[in-house]
């Protein structure tokens, strides 16, 4: 259950090399690599973060979703404001109609370019503008700027985007003729530089002809870039005068610029150059296996058959409502009403145990109810009809009792306290500002709280009457079930539901409703339903004005305040709780729905786009780690496209930052890309399509599900992977630089030509910024701001590139190890030896196929074959991590790793060979590490030689990796702005000091600055050194080695030419090559390619880290209540309470640290105490660790939420460790500051109840059922595998057993193997430890105990929150 809001900010982002990754939601591949989804904020962002520049290591940024209060009304142009509320304003109804055989129409003419915008028939409206007719231009395409002809407060006729008289537009005549076509004087029209005459426009009436020749001696305008450069004055006759004078207030119309302007203005026009003849009117083929129906009483379905995972479906039910629908008194009725119907339904609850999964989520325009569940049960009982009929309670048939809408009252609450943390504070303020026009801009899900206090059973029952009928909603099944049997199974349960607001029978029920067909071409997008719905008007950044083939950006500088360029709202948040700096620039624009081959071509132009310059400005930043996120694409949620860029800085570096990002989008917008640019990435792409081929048996049922409900939004057509290849492979050759270089200036002109007249506005800029910095020098905190004018005026102050700097070239290598650096390394006779070495040391196990290998230096390798995706997945494993750091050195390995990230730079390539490096073998390589490993992952393709690609990094960079200066500089500066992170943040400096109470060890908390500032690249690089030994490594891979995939390549290729010639008539036998002796070879490359470049690594001298120094929870017994509970308070404007508990656990073999052992003696615990089967099995404890974990989880939820309604979240975990003998559990849990206590207390009652009630048979057995279900379904991911695999060779308990055992050992538990677990956990009052957490008005500090003493909130925090 949770609230949705837009994904408008991309503020977490993960940059690696050629690879599509965003954060919130996993991008579905295989149907969901058909193009349509790359314009689906909502489950990818392949055209926005295509982010394709693959910094080695590039860390995983923080978790964002997305969110955006009201606009100053600019008076000089308005063109991005509510159309309908340009009618509030001197308008009085007409007394002539606009409707029937009344209407009046007038015909506009000229033989000047300079007034061919204006040419077309208008129509009278039923409006009256000073006491004349208002005239609207016919014929304009949907989300174009509107043309109105009107007697303006003036005292002028004026074409001018408005309709209430201002006196601002683009042509004027002083003449007071009381109809239009009286009018005896010449339009007077601004061309960028003068006002110039045109004395060939004619108003026509009815019957009327226009002038056929054009008088000579009339100065013709340039009307686009073909006109410029021959531009001259046609004849030499005069000009006829324009009018004399203009009112005071018409003359800053010098500032405002139309078509004519392109003159002035050519830098920023857009020459879109011509594309193949046919790509427009060529439709996109429908995906074969998507099926549609509509029932009866107006419900629409959408099924696809899919057996990924096998015996497995979902049914997602989607209410065409959300928060934009509700009435000023209903604010967070729709996400009430999903609480209440959701967890009201008696026959939702009877899934419980059956192995299916259920919740629901609210946004702004959906309202969304899902189930993931088998096809059938174990006694053979189906799940189909129990599901469906699940759904359709909770949809149609809510009981909606009292009790329960009074515990999801409570229940909501809570949750509003929860989410109001500071990203979800700056998502609103950002929202606020994009959608500043329309409800998605202060109306959100989560409602105000006087209101949610007040509603009644009434109140729910109407908004359900309303709004929750089958017209308004659409179900989507997608599973391993055949066709038929979905359809009768939803005509059986859904044809019963009542067909309230049916519409009549000659209504489209069944086809979304978009663009011209809209009720208004600006609206959001929704569903057609027989009921009224309010429109929501966009405040597009695109405005147009023009003919029907003829268009024109038009924008406007805001002449009070001094001439600067217009743009929507600015922003700026402030907090003393923020620590970096993040300015946000924002342009909404329609969808592009993709229909045709042409909208594939616009598509494929976007994505190397977006890839090109988010690699050039990632470039940049090795002077500093400002991250920046590149983004254009469509809002599932928003129902717009919005163009983003997101620059994160160090707030006293954000000019430097700042002005980075915009250089380099006015250099791609002035000169564009390079040819190697271009086939870089249009290559890249061709790889990741046929991904999407390769998966698609692979992808599961959730993700294509979801992607159909998210194209569907936009009329996206859906296509087979296939089809979408066939698709890419038609229209790429056709992409041209030149038309890459137009979209350039189309969906980055807004930001990267601010202050040119000709430029699109920008919807909204949004800065977040703290209202301190700490400073190094002083040791202290002290004040930092940011103005409007400071950022209006860096953007304005930017310097060029020259077209030399901007397609400057990086040489990409084609292989990091050459022929020559290969012989060094190989022993004499290579083959033999490799032979010889691959007989002696390979292991395959028949069960699960798993192949284990020692290495000649040592390493160990462990690989698995699987077809799941159709990219490989490898990760090396080296014991250390921040267990390893010795107590003068702490931290020293954590930036040494990311030093080397930073680096990115390996033997004589530079960064930025190695990026285009990863770009161009479609790879990405990250490092990191956690308290017991450090670690390396990579991604590769499965064909091209991508793991030979990555094989080649990896043995370079524990070769020859470049320790170099700044980047540990910028390691080290990056983990103090994280330390400092902590202090501000409630939820981590909660956790945090939890673990101090703990743990006396610094190792397991978060560093401290005066730790990091004890490092030296030395000390880090000794840390490293000691831990990235060849000798020690641990190498897991997972990938589709058999080639199953290729083999589907072919297939859809039509065969794999062998590439041979032979003159006419020749004929060679074709030799097949069996699947077996394939696979085999497959093998023997595989293993040849990690016996050179990694076996042959030499072992490292260096001295192996300590790895005996596990941590020890402290002896709570011998603490005082004061040292084992702490609380602390932070000063922020909103209230908000979080907890943590925690206390000593075993790891994951079922052993603790030195004090857990002794406690564990004491109570003379064994693991053989309920005499199991199972106890000798190495996975026995784990086994029993998890289950009781989802037992005290499905505890805590009904106490602690359901039954008390004292928090919307409470969670409980266990460390789990592989190598180290420690470990912990601990428990989160937030409420109102009010209740947090009374909420921590019930939660340390279940956690200390399962002694006094024991687990039962029924509570196993649907823990049991959980994990099965979800080890199945996790069994489809290469990540998953990764993690079985892991450590499979390292000196633990686990061995080929623990990953092929794992169903059996749980269907095999007891309650009472369970129940025996619990003892493990160091419960005991004395034992528990308690960190409290508060935010809201007051001073901050830091106490133990339940009285904390006040201190004053000029007190540094670094002293306040650190104990």
């Amino acid at each position: 259950m949770n609230l949705q809001l837009p994904q408008a900010v991309q503020t977490s982002r993960v940059i690696k090399g050629g690879s599509i990754q965003e954060r919130g939601v996993a991008k579905p591949a295989g149907l969901a690599q058909g193009f349509p989804q790359v314009f689906s904020r909502s489950s990818l962002a392949a055209c926005g973060s295509v982010a394709i520049a693959a910094r080695v290591g590039a860390r995983k940024a923080s978790r964002g979703e997305r969110l955006r209060p009201k606009r100053r009304v600019v008076r000089s142009a308005g063109l991005l404001g509510n159309i309908k509320d340009f009618f509030a304003k001197n308008l009085s109804a007409s007394d002539g109609g606009a409707d029937g055989s009344n209407v009046v129409r007038i015909r506009v003419s000229s033989n000047m370019s300079i007034g061919q915008p204006f040419c077309g028939e208008y129509q009278e409206q039923s409006l009256k503008c000073n006491d004349r007719a208002v005239y609207k231009k016919l014929g304009l395409p949907a989300n174009s700027q509107a043309v109105y002809l009107l007697y303006n407060d003036a005292s002028q006729w004026a074409f001018t985007p408005h309709a209430d008289g201002r006196p601002d537009g683009w042509a004027f005549v002083g003449d007071a003729a009381m109809e239009p076509t009286a009018i005896a004087h010449t339009f007077s029209i601004w061309d960028g530089s003068d006002w110039v005459p045109d004395t060939t426009l004619k108003l026509l009436g009815p019957g009327q002809s226009a002038p056929v020749e054009e008088p000579a001696g009339v100065v013709k305008q340039p009307s686009g870039l073909q006109d410029i450069e021959q531009e001259e004055v046609v004849a030499a006759a005069p000009v006829v005068a324009a009018q004399s004078t203009l009112p005071e207030e018409v003359k800053d119309l010098s500032m405002i610029h139309w078509k004519s302007h392109w003159k002035a203005s050519q830098r920023c026009l857009i020459d879109w150059p011509e594309g193949p003849a046919g790509l427009e009117q060529k439709p996109l083929p429908l995906h074969p296996g998507v099926r549609r129906g509509v029932l009866p009483n107006g419900l629409r379905y959408v099924i696809l058959r899919n057996a990924m995972p096998p015996g497995r479906f979902e049914a997602h039910i989607e209410l065409h409502v959300g928060s934009i629908d509700e009435d000023p008194d209903e604010q967070g009725i729709a996400h009430m009403m999903e609480h209440v119907c959701f967890l009201g339904s008696r026959k939702r609850e009877r899934l419980i145990g059956t192995g299916s999964r259920s919740n629901a989520l609210t946004d702004f325009q959906h309202t969304i109810y899902h189930v993931h569940a088998p096809v059938k049960l174990e006694d053979g009982r189906s799940m189909y009809l129990p599901c469906l009929e699940a759904l359709y309670e909770i949809a149609f048939a809510p009981e909606m009792l009292p009790h329960r809408i009074e515990k999801e009252r409570k229940a909501v609450l809570a949750e509003m306290q929860q989410v109001n943390d500071m990203e979800y504070r700056i998502e609103t303020w950002t929202l606020s500002g994009l959608h500043e026009t329309c409800k998605l801009g202060s109306q959100f899900p989560i409602g105000k709280e006087e209101q949610i206090k007040a509603w009644q059973q009434k109140d729910l029952r109407n908004f359900h009457e309303k709004w929750y009928y089958p017209g308004n909603a659409t179900l989507y099944v997608v599973g391993d079930i055949d066709e038929t049997e979905m359809v009768d199974g939803i005509k059986k349960v859904f044809e019963l539901a009542n067909a309230r607001h049916k519409p009549s029978p000659d209504s489209a029920i069944m086809e979304p409703i978009w663009g011209e067909a809209s009720a208004d071409a600006r609206s959001l997008f929704r569903r057609k339903i027989a009921r009224e719905r309010p429109e929501q008007l966009h405040n597009f950044s695109l405005p147009m004005i023009g003919t029907d083939d003829i268009f024109t950006g038009a924008a406007a500088f805001d002449p009070k305040n001094g001439g600067k360029p217009w743009h929507g709202p600015l922003r700026i948040f402030r907090n003393e709780l923020l620590e970096g700096l993040q300015l946000n620039f924002y342009a909404k624009t329609p969808v592009r729905p993709l229909r045709t081959y042409e909208d594939i071509r616009n598509l494929v132009a976007v994505r190397i786009l977006v890839g090109v310059l988010q690699f050039r400005i990632v470039s940049r930043y090795s002077s500093n780690h400002a991250p920046v996120q590149i983004d254009h694409s469509d809002s599932f949620r928003e129902g717009c496209a919005v163009t983003s860029i997101t620059v994160n800085a160090d707030p006293r570096d954000w000019r430097n930052a700042l002005a980075c990002v915009i250089q380099e989008i006015r250099a791609i917008c002035d000169y564009g890309i390079t040819e190697s640019e271009m086939k870089r990435y249009m290559d890249a792409m061709l790889k990741d399509v046929q991904k999407g081929v390769q998966e698609n048996d692979t992808v599961p049922s959730e993700d294509h599900l979801n992607f159909i409900m998210t194209s569907d939004v936009f009329d996206h057509v859906i296509m087979h992977p296939e089809q979408s290849y066939a698709a890419f492979k038609e229209v790429a050759p056709t992409v041209t630089m030149e038309q890459v270089h137009a979209t350039a200036k189309w969906m980055l002109g807004f930001i990267g030509y601010y202050g040119l007249a000709a430029a699109p506005p920008i919807t909204a800029i949004v800065v977040c910024t703290p209202t301190q910095v700490y400073e190094e020098h002083s040791g202290k905190w002290v004040p930092f701001s940011i103005t409007e004018q400071e950022v209006i005026e860096l953007l304005l102050s930017v310097p060029d590139k020259t077209r030399e700097e901007a397609l400057n070239q990086v040489d990409v290598p084609e292989n990091l190890l050459s022929g020559e650096k290969l012989e060094k390394i190989l022993p004499p006779s290579p083959v033999d030896a490799m032979t010889a070495w691959r007989a002696a040391s390979r292991k395959v196990d028949d069960v699960t196929g798993i192949v284990q290998i020692m290495l000649p230096n040592g390493a160990r390798v462990n690989y698995a074959c699987t077809p799941n995706e159709s990219q490989g997945s490898l990760r090396i494993l080296v014991p250390g991590g921040r267990s390893s750091d010795e107590d003068d050195e702490l931290a020293s390995a954590m930036v040494g790793i990311r030093t080397i990230s930073e680096s990115g730079a390996v033997s004589d390539f530079s960064r930025e060979q190695i990026e285009l490096f990863a770009v161009s073998n479609l790879m990405s390589v990250h490092l990191d590490l956690n308290l017991e490993f450090s670690f390396i992952d990579a991604n590769f393709t499965n064909t091209t030689g991508g793991l030979t690609a990555v094989l080649e990094l990896l043995h370079l960079l524990f070769q020859e990796p470049r320790w170099e200066v700044p980047a540990f500089v910028r390691a080290q500066q990056a983990y103090k702005a994280q330390a400092y992170a902590v202090q501000k943040s409630l939820e981590q400096s909660t956790m945090d000091r939890l673990m101090r109470m703990m743990y006396s060890d610094p190792r397991v908390s978060e560093a401290l600055v005066e730790d990091l500032n004890k490092l030296t690249l030395a000390k880090v690089r000794r840390a490293v050194s000691g831990q990235l030994r060849p000798q020690d490594l641990e190498i897991n891979l997972v990938a589709d080695f058999e080639g199953r995939g290729h083999s589907k390549m072919a297939g859809v290729e039509g065969g794999l030419s062998t590439g041979k010639h032979r003159e006419e008539g020749e004929h060679d036998v074709e030799e097949v090559e069996l699947p077996e002796a394939a696979k085999q070879r497959r093998f023997l490359e595989l293993d040849e390619a990690l016996w050179k470049y990694l076996g042959m690594l030499p072992k490292s001298e260096t001295k192996q880290v300590n790895l005996e120094r596990a941590p020890q929870i402290n002896q709570g017994e011998e603490l005082s209540p004061e040292d084992r509970q702490r609380t602390a308070h932070l000063e922020d404007s909103d209230e908000r309470a979080c907890a943590n508990i925690g206390g000593g656990a075993p790891n994951r073999w079922g052993k603790g640290d030195k004090y857990h052992q002794e406690i564990m003696a004491k109570k003379q615990f064994s693991w053989d105490a309920p005499n199991s089967k199972l106890k000798d099995h190495p996975l026995y404890p784990s086994t029993c660790l998890l289950a009781m974990r989802e037992v005290i989880n499905t505890r805590l939820f009904s106490t602690v939420r359901d039954s008390l309604g004292l928090s919307y979240d409470c969670s409980f975990e266990l460390s789990m460790f592989d190598r180290l003998e420690a470990g912990w559990y601990s428990c989160t849990v937030s409420a109102h500051p009010s209740r947090i206590m009374e909420a921590v207390n019930a939660a340390k009652g279940v956690l200390q109840g399962v002694k006094k009630r024991p687990i039962s048979e029924l509570e196993l057995s649907t823990a049991r059922r959980t994990l099965v279900r979800r080890h199945e379904t996790d069994l489809q991911s290469n990540e998953y595998w990764i993690s079985l695999l892991s450590h499979l060779q390292h000196t633990n308990p686990k061995d080929i057993s623990c990953v092929r055992d794992i169903e059996m050992m749980l269907n095999a538990l007891t309650w009472r193997d369970v129940q025996n677990a619990y003892l493990t956990l160091l419960t005991d009052p004395d034992q528990l430890f308690v960190s409290v957490s508060t935010a809201g008005p007051g001073s901050s500090f830091v106490s133990g105990g339940s009285a904390p003493t006040a201190v004053s909130t000029k007190r540094a925090l670094s002293e306040v929150m650190v104990d």
